[in-house]
């Protein structure tokens, strides 16, 4: 009679087993492994709406090329560690559970699968893990993640060095994308994009030019600071958004920065691409 395969011990053919990182801890923290193929997140849905104009045929939609999150279930493996079974079953699990459902929980950050380890998910935990203990050793549960609808280079969400000068930065992914951008310098410079302009005046030390909102701020907004000031007035974006990175043909963007004063100062000039694309 041929064995049949169970999840406790895993046909590596079948199914195969990772950690993902979350909220600066690994799922490995709570003797937590991830089951593949169960990770599976859905298209994300496009935010349009048809329309019907009186006296013309059919209908248009109002979408701008905007999409919804999406909610994946993610099946996984949890083997008690040895550190929650000195309290005893009970409450070595109940302790576990409450350590797990605390690290779910809380603000939205990135979550990194290890088995997809290039790109990073914005997710949040919205409703509660469903836990099915199936004997002394091990649990199995189901956690619900709410993903946003773009998964990030996760090596392009940081900042990346810059200079006077011309660059060249490959888009590689296949959405458009609206970098961060940040300075330290005091005068005004000019940078273009693709041979757009975009003007920064009269600076005194840091700007934040953040892309997907086209505002500028003068503390890294990523870093909580009560006193963030706004500094609008010394922007003058090109229809006032930010830069953009175009991923048509090679993906190749034309960056280029420099003084519009001859006595201005520069720093430091870096910016953070987020290229993505869609799950």
């Amino acid at each position: 009679m041929r064995r049949t395969e169970s999840v406790d011990t895993i046909n590596q053919d079948t199914y195969r087993v990772g950690r993902i990182d979350y909220h600066n801890r690994s799922s490995t923290d709570f003797g937590m492994k991830i089951l593949f193929p169960t990770f599976n997140p859905p298209a994300p849905t496009p935010s349009k709406q048809a329309l019907t104009i009186p006296g013309a045929n059919g209908d248009y939609s109002d979408g701008a090329h905007t999409y919804g999150a999406v909610d994946v279930q993610v099946g996984v493996v949890i083997r008690i560690p040895k550190r929650y079974k000195e309290y005893g079953w009970f409450e070595g699990w109940s302790l576990l559970k409450s350590d797990i459902t605390n690290w779910l929980y809380g603000d939205p950050d990135w979550l990194k699968f290890e088995l997809d380890p290039d790109y990073l998910y914005s997710a949040e935990v919205m409703s509660a893990p469903q836990f099915t203990p199936v004997n002394s050793e091990r649990i199995n549960a189901t956690i619900t993640f709410h993903l946003q609808p773009f998964k990030f280079e996760a090596d392009n969400l940081k900042w990346k060095p810059l200079e006077l000068g011309t660059t060249i930065a490959y888009n590689k992914e296949n959405t458009n994308v609206r970098p961060d951008w940040h300075i330290n310098g005091t005068g005004s410079f000019l940078l273009k994009v693709n041979g757009v302009p975009y003007e920064f005046d009269n600076l005194d030390g840091d700007l934040y030019l953040l892309g997907d909102e086209s505002n500028a701020y003068s503390s890294d907004p990523d870093k909580i600071n009560a006193e963030n000031e706004l500094l609008n007035t010394h922007l003058r974006l090109a229809n006032n958004e930010a830069p953009e990175l175009l991923c048509v043909g090679n993906g190749e963007n034309t960056i280029s920065f420099e003084k519009i004063d001859a006595d201005a100062t520069l720093n430091k000039f870096e910016f953070k691409p987020k290229y993505r694309r869609l799950i």
